[in-house]
């Protein structure tokens, strides 16, 4: 299991926030701005199924066999990516506190805990008997490319109006 999120892009936008940090006091509005763009694409990499690394992810089976979405089955997931502004406006985060969001992330193989085999019921109403499950990694948390130069963008043009109106 990885134990990092992909971020395309770091050093610059890095930059960019210590220069913002630099020149104005309050950042909050910057801040909720970028958490924003950054839950929305959040949410729309699993409405597309295209990873962080711009990747199409593997087809989960229960979406092929119902002809649904693949970590959206009852929204649970979706719904909980949220973005929160901390240290008084600095930082800005992005996550959801759904238990096995992880293993969605990152990829895991489940086994049994007890006895040889894992028997749950499938979505066609039987029941399947199996020593393992594999599930692949869906980068769905952290920044693609894209996400990167939205982010530079916004705090472009916050630094432009922010420079703009400087007295």
């Amino acid at each position: 299991m990885a134990d990092s999120i992909q971020f395309h892009g770091q050093e610059k936008i890095t930059q960019w926030l210590n220069r913002v940090l630099r020149e104005a006091g309050d950042h909050s509005k910057l801040m909720h701005n970028i958490g924003s763009i950054l839950e929305f694409n959040t949410k729309q990499r699993i409405n597309t199924g295209i990873g962080t690394d711009d990747k199409p992810w593997q087809k989960s089976w229960r979406a092929k066999l119902q002809g649904g979405t693949t970590l959206r089955d009852t929204s649970r997931l979706y719904n909980s990516i949220k973005y929160t502004v901390l240290d008084g406006g600095k930082r800005v985060i992005v996550g959801t506190n759904v238990f096995y969001a992880p293993v969605m992330h990152f990829g895991a193989t489940i086994k049994a805990k007890s006895g040889k085999y894992l028997k749950f019921k499938t979505t066609m109403g039987g029941w399947a008997q199996i020593q393992s499950v594999i599930i692949p990694a869906r980068p769905f948390l952290g920044m693609s490319i894209d996400d990167s130069q939205e982010v530079l963008f916004e705090i472009e043009e916050y630094l432009l109006e922010l420079l703009m109106n400087a007295k």
